[in-house]
């Protein structure tokens, strides 16, 4: 009991690295929470699609009014831009980002679009210039579609001048009059066809009407536990970093020589001074871990306003989950202690870890799914990755979201989890003080 209350003396007066590491980066990562997460409280959601900046190059003269129809077919759901026709231009405006995609409709362009129509074929696609590495332009779908629907309506628009033509071509077969009647005017007919494409492309988009439902009870329960699961996986830094700091602190003053002499020479048992000790460091895991669920509580309920989305099942595997991973970083800080680190040489190692575990784990990515390769390797041995993922098995997000990861799923990680704590123990208590070490060597 003595040593207990004397390494929480100890932990007490490094009380400032629990409040600048554990206290203070909580409440940053729950800002970074604030700002990446959509808070679905007291706002209705909306719907705002993605808007292209494209260019349309006209080399055919307007023929058929192809290229003036697709800038305004195009320009319903995106912004059109002037490109001059010169290869100096394009590159420009793509290199500066003033455009997403440039469409080039060829010279001859109306005309072999009439002839492909007539003939059965596929219209032939516009050349096209797009931006690198532009995802989200689909603007060239919308060209695909403008085209499609106008080799529609140019087939149904020259059936009626095509019957004419060929009774007029009767006709004049039989009296033997020279034909001076000319076929149908493919540009009138491609006129019209235009005109009709964009008209009901105008009509399509004043009828759809997009609207974001969800009921309240689906809305908030996904809502609750994200921001509660992220919450828990933000804190992967804050959590292991003050952990290892302050055990570090506890252990290393109990490694120091003098300290060691006068428990040897005290009555106590060498059992009874590691229970002491190992008592002190749950003691404080268990503060920890109380104060990191009340803020990811606290947290969620401003952010969703209500805990009626979370349910009791998983919110305790998750807490568990937590809970290990405080084992987790108590084990480090003993391993530290043991080597009798200094202050600044312990504040150094539980920075870099906890920074090497918050970047290979995916928890500033909000998702380990998207660490892939040697960094989720890398990830994984240092634990974080195993934490994130229980976290995200036991609250169903992340890419278990929609589904159920089960409960052996998240036992695998969580026991991951404590396996690493469980060896970094037996490191620990495999190196001894390094003072000691070298009285054992001499003797």
């Amino acid at each position: 009991m003595n040593i207990c209350k004397a390494a929480l003396t100890v932990a007490k007066r490094h009380l400032t690295y629990i409040l600048f590491y554990l206290v203070a980066f909580s409440l940053i990562m729950t800002a970074i929470l604030f700002q990446s997460v959509s808070d679905t409280h007291g706002s209705s959601p909306t719907y705002s699609p993605y808007t292209s900046r494209v260019a349309v190059i006209d080399r055919d003269g307007d023929a058929g009014g192809i290229a003036s129809g697709l800038r305004d077919y195009l320009g319903q759901v995106n912004t059109v831009v002037h490109v001059d026709d010169n290869r100096r231009a394009m590159q420009d405006a793509i290199a500066t980002d003033a455009t997403d995609a440039i469409y080039v409709v060829p010279k001859g362009y109306m005309r072999d679009f009439a002839s492909a129509a007539s003939s059965g074929h596929a219209p032939k696609q516009l050349d096209v210039v797009l931006k690198a590495q532009n995802t989200q332009d689909l603007s060239e779908t919308k060209v695909s579609t403008f085209l499609s629907n106008l080799r529609t309506a140019y087939i149904a628009g020259s059936i009626p001048q095509t019957k004419a033509s060929n009774a007029v071509a009767e006709t004049a077969a039989t009296t033997t009059v020279p034909n001076t009647t000319s076929q149908a005017d493919d540009s009138t007919i491609m006129h019209s066809a235009v005109r009709e494409v964009v008209r009901a492309g105008d009509s399509a988009k004043s009828d759809a009407h997009v609207a974001v439902v969800a009921t309240k009870s689906a809305s908030g329960n996904a809502s609750a536990t994200l921001v509660f699961g992220r919450s828990l996986s933000l804190g992967s830094y804050p959590i292991v970093t003050s952990m290892i700091v302050v055990i570090a602190m506890v252990i290393g003053a109990f490694s120091e020589e003098s300290t060691r002499r006068r428990m040897e020479a005290s009555p106590e048992r060498p059992r009874a001074t590691g229970l002491g000790l190992l008592a002190a460091c749950a003691g404080i895991g268990a503060l920890v871990t109380v104060y990191y669920l009340l803020l990811s509580l606290v947290v969620t309920a401003i952010m969703t306003g209500s805990l009626a989305g979370l349910t009791l099942r998983p919110v305790l595997l998750a807490t568990c989950s937590m809970a290990i991973y405080v084992l987790f970083g108590i084990s480090i800080g003993f391993v530290l202690g043991r080597l009798a680190l200094s202050a600044s040489a312990a504040n150094g190692m539980a920075n870099v870890i906890g920074l090497a575990i918050a970047f290979t784990s995916g928890a500033w990515s909000f998702g380990s799914s998207v660490m892939t390769g040697p960094v989720a390797l890398v990830g994984k041995l240092l634990c974080g990755r195993w934490y994130l993922d229980a976290i995200d098995r036991a609250m169903g997000i992340g890419s278990y979201a929609g589904g159920t990861s089960g409960l052996a799923g998240w036992a695998t990680s969580t026991g991951m989890v404590a396996l690493f704590a469980l060896a970094l123990v037996c490191i620990g208590l495999a190196l001894g003080s390094p003072k000691r070490r070298k009285e054992s060597a001499r003797s």
